[in-house]
């Protein structure tokens, strides 16, 4: 039998193949099961001799004939007083075939009185006997069920029934993401997913007894644009459900990034000049589930309302003129109101900021209907701009008003820009939201930054440009050209229509414009450059703009996710600001010649020789160390440094050395060594061994031959001080300086498996290899992206060293799996490499390097 029905559901998904509806899948392929199993239960010999006194009921999405290709079945054998002993029998006679046939069942065998019980004690049984459909056996038995379910269970008991799916749709929202733009969207349980679906039909029944969109329409729990809008989107969600079981070939109801492009393609969607079909697709998909969640929301608002569950009176409070506040809620004393003085809807969301009271679902339903009044008087005259700014800066919850702002669509009729990024998706790992959600998560985050750096933005005399650019940073996406420009030229308009002068229309572009600078530069460039340091000043011009780009900078990473924000990025960006500010208060771009490396390095001799005064062979040694050594440290590392070489200046002619030191959220790494080949690199590999990534490196060489490195590494998994074994990693360098401790043979085999996650398919990595002579006037520097892997940074700095290239500075980045390593070289006689043909053969290598590592 089992055999028959895995044919039928070939056919089935061939036919699905071909065109047949969403809806009428999921119904013939529960007609299938049914006939499975009525085939099964009829053929028990149990069955025949207790006719009338079993029921076979469907439940749950079963019951509701909605039988997605690979989801699971319930049932419940209803069976009375005199069939219990024969009940083992007859569900084994089902169970085994289902089993057997690979279906996950749950199931129970109850009597009445225990069905009913139980439903009392589990809600999760109450609301799927909601949907019980009886396949087999006794009629009689299966309406006292119903009957006794509706007088026991479900009369007089509407206010319970409501809050208790309330309280389960908040934990579910809690457990499988608050959000309908989360980066992988679970189709079922998220926001906006199934699940809020079938919340609102069950409630719509059991409260109500209303059964379907077109009942609750009639009885006025939905508008008719809303039931349209819901049904739609409610057959994308099942035509894009049913696609991920079997593209999966299993119950899958999260749309993992791997499947997206796939799903895409398999919905028609085409790349275009402006996007990707995925990020089309996604786009689309985040909209049916914003439709779901919004119509939802207000639906379970309105049902509240009607059973008087908020617990508040109807009171009301006037906030100021036509609005008013009103059983914890915002209403406007007279809707009419809006056409003459269309403002209100603006001044309503600065007092939900005010008050932190939410707008009534029928407020909310006023202004969407209302937005053709937003027009460009509208959206110059200050008394719309004066409330907005003001909502923006001052809102207590103010991602709750914006996301109300943006579900209502005044958001996007006030800011028409704000449209070519409303639920844009971004395939990649590294943004967890849609380009409109994180626009909006950056000004919350921006809120809290403010309690945390008050100093900072007391001092700003415009702080509603950070706001504005906050807001508005990503307005030039979806475009597949260079957003920050495209931003920077969009938000003109925008600064010109809210009133800004030009001078502060021009700050707001330059914000947008280089919103990425200090992150990327942060974390890429060399910071002890002191050329790259003055730079970074002309650029940007005054302390005001540094201090607000580095304000917007943290918010804007903050909001990315998780993988965008470190202790170590926060480290880099606060050296980055400081030292760019240090330059702008010495005026160091008005055109006087800055000091030079030889003058800061006579005066770090003088500090350091202070703190070392007592030992005049240290004294003498800190004559001879070289000048790019000093001024890439304080006074007292090189201190540290030299005493350190003093103490255990015996021991490195045979060993190498470490000396770590907890940071916040990584390590130092002091490595001490006499030089030799591949020093580094073996560093690195056994770093890789240890399960630690590196973040940055300063190299060293001083003119006795001690090698002074320091690595800034953090662990792969988060561990206490006292759990680092960082004298077995010390042994195992030696042990690779030696000879003793084959490297690359051993991160091979890491490579395989030993301790590692399986690589998860991603997106299509960029590979690039770039030598620049230009950024550093001392240093050749080598960009490499590719795919991160292990060791792949043993491998490219034991190339480099093999092609006689010596790094002297190296940033490590990897973004979710995009690896970006910046090394600074010197050829091995201290110049750069200029040679185009060999520079072109080191691109072709390190570029073969980094694509083996994709592959693997």
């Amino acid at each position: 039998m089992s055999k028959k029905l895995h044919a039928q559901q070939a056919a089935l998904e061939e036919l699905w193949q071909q065109g047949l509806s969403g809806h009428e899948l999921i119904h013939r392929h529960t007609t299938l099961v049914d006939d499975f199993i009525i085939d099964r239960f009829s053929h028990s010999p149990a069955i025949q001799n207790n006719k009338g006194r079993i029921a076979l009921i469907a439940l749950g999405g079963y019951g509701r004939r909605e039988l997605y290709p690979f989801s699971d079945i319930d049932l419940l054998l209803l069976h009375d007083w005199r069939s219990g002993k024969i009940m083992q029998e007859v569900s084994e006679t089902i169970l085994y075939p289902l089993w057997d046939a690979g279906f996950e069942v749950g199931h129970s065998v109850r009597r009445i009185k225990d069905a009913i019980r139980f439903a009392g004690e589990d809600f999760f049984f109450q609301v799927a006997l909601l949907d019980a459909r009886l396949l087999t056996g006794s009629e009689l038995l299966f309406d006292k069920l119903l009957a006794r379910y509706q007088k026991k269970i479900l009369d007089g008991n509407r206010h319970t029934f409501v809050k208790t799916m309330e309280k389960f749709r908040a934990q579910r929202r809690e457990n499988y993401g608050s959000h309908a733009y989360l980066l992988e969207p679970h189709i079922k349980e998220g926001k906006g997913g199934m699940r809020d679906i079938q919340a609102m039909l069950w409630v719509a029944r059991a409260v109500f007894g209303l059964s379907g969109l077109d009942a609750m329409t009639d009885a006025g729990l939905l508008t008719t644009e809303d039931r349209e809008k819901f049904s739609g989107s409610r057959d994308m969600l099942i035509r894009i459900r049913n696609r991920l079981h079997y593209i999966s070939r299993r119950k899958n109801d999260r749309l993992n990034f791997e499947y997206q492009e796939e799903m895409a393609a398999a919905f028609g969607y085409r790349d275009s000049k402006g996007q990707l079909a995925v990020e089309q697709f996604m786009r689309h998909v985040y909209g049916h589930l914003q439709n779901i969640a919004v119509i939802t929301d207000l639906f379970f608002e309105h049902v509240g309302e009607v059973l008087g569950l908020s617990g508040k009176k109807g009171k009301e409070r006037a906030l100021e003129k036509a609005i008013i506040e009103r059983g914890g809620s915002l209403h406007l004393i007279n809707p009419g109101d809006l056409e003459e003085r269309p403002s209100l809807m603006m001044r309503v969301f600065l007092q939900a900021g005010r008050t932190g009271l939410p707008l009534h679902h029928r407020l909310r339903q006023q202004i969407s209907s209302h937005l053709y009044l937003v027009d460009d008087r509208f959206r110059t005259s200050r008394r719309t701009t004066k409330p907005f700014i003001d909502l923006l800066m001052q809102s207590k919850e103010v991602m709750t008003i914006l996301e109300a702002m943006l579900e209502t669509g005044l958001l996007t009729a006030y800011i028409p820009e704000f449209a070519g990024i409303e639920s844009l998706a971004q395939h990649d790992l590294y943004h967890i939201y849609t380009v409109d959600r994180h626009q909006l998560q950056t000004v919350a985050e921006l809120h809290t930054l403010r309690d945390q750096e008050k100093e900072l933005f007391t001092g700003l005399p415009a702080p509603q440009i950070l706001y504005l650019a906050a807001l508005l940073h990503d307005i030039g996406k979806g475009h597949h050209t260079d957003h920050s420009k495209l931003g920077a030229e969009m938000i003109r308009e925008v600064g010109m229509r809210l009133g800004l002068s030009a001078e502060e229309t021009e700050t707001l572009s330059f914000l947008v414009r280089y919103h990425l600078f200090l992150p990327e530069n942060a974390l890429r460039r060399d910071l002890e450059d002191h050329d790259f340091i003055r730079q970074t000043a002309e650029l940007i011009g005054s302390v005001d703009r540094l201090t607000m780009l580095y304000l917007l900078s943290i918010a804007d990473s903050k909001a990315t996710g998780p993988s965008a924000w470190s202790a170590w990025k926060a480290t880099l960006l606060a050296e980055l600001f400081l030292k760019t500010k240090s330059c702008l208060d010495a005026a160091c771009i008005t055109g006087a010649e800055p000091e030079d490396e030889g003058q800061g390095a006579s005066w770090l001799r003088q500090r350091v020789a202070k703190l070392v005064a007592d030992d005049e062979q240290l004294r003498k040694q800190l004559q001879d160390l070289p000048d790019d050594y000093l001024t890439s440290f304080t006074p007292e590392s090189i201190a540290h440094h030299l005493q350190l070489h003093r103490d255990y200046s015996g021991r490195l002619q045979q060993r190498v050395l470490l000396f770590p030191e907890a940071r916040r959220g990584y390590w130092s790494l002091l490595m001490l060594s006499k030089d030799r080949a591949g020093l580094l690199a073996k560093l690195c590999g056994v770093l890789a061994l240890h399960n630690f990534s590196v973040l940055a490196a300063q190299i060293f060489t001083w003119p006795d031959g001690t090698v002074v490195d320091v690595l800034d590494v953090q662990p792969l998994a988060e561990l206490k001080s006292d759990e680092q074994n960082w004298q077995a990693l010390e042994e195992d360098l030696n042990k690779a300086i030696n000879y003793r401790l084959d490297v690359g043979l051993k991160l091979h085999g890491k490579k395989q498996g030993f301790g590692l996650k399986p690589r998860r398919k991603v997106q299509q990595l960029e590979l690039k290899v770039v030598l620049d002579n230009e950024s550093s006037r001392k240093y050749t520097v080598i960009e490499v992206y590719g795919a991160d892997a292990p060791g792949a940074l043993y491998q490219l700095t034991q190339t480099l060293s093999d092609f006689g290239l010596d790094i002297h500075r190296a940033k490590i980045a990897t973004e979710v799996e995009q690896l970006i390593d910046i090394f600074y070289v010197l050829q091995r006689d201290g110049s750069k490499l200029v040679d185009p043909e060999q520079q072109e053969i080191v691109r072709k290598t390190l570029l073969k390097i980094i694509g083996m590592a994709e592959i693997e």
